[in-house]
């Protein structure tokens, strides 16, 4: 028989990686919202960074990349600063990046 030698990914990186897609997709349309334009004419390009960053990182999960988690976390921190100094953060903006975080953090054996 013929076994791979590639590492089959885990249920619960294929849920996680899917809500964080789901999330982002999600955020894309208040990119163009006037309440978004309303608080400074900086976050409009930043929300779509944030958007293209989470859909990099994410990727990089799904792969089981180390880096990829690297990079979602690396981003959702700033991500969390920029909220906070902008006085928008909330408990529910840290949640769902927590649990991708705390999630693809206990499979971190399994990335290359």
């Amino acid at each position: 028989m013929n076994q791979s030698s590639e590492t089959s990914r885990p249920a619960a990186i294929t849920f996680i990686c899917t809500v964080a897609f789901v999330w982002a997709t999600l955020t894309v349309p208040l990119i163009f919202y006037s309440t978004t334009k309303a608080v400074g004419p900086w976050y409009p390009p930043y929300l779509a960074f944030s958007v293209a960053a989470s859909y990099l990182g994410t990727g990089g999960i799904w792969l089981l990349r180390k880096w990829g988690l690297y990079v979602y976390a690396g981003f959702h921190l700033i991500n969390q600063i920029v909220l906070i100094s902008a006085g928008m953060w909330t408990l529910f903006s840290i949640l769902v990046p927590a649990i991708v975080i705390g999630v693809a953090y206990t499979h971190l054996k399994l990335m290359k």
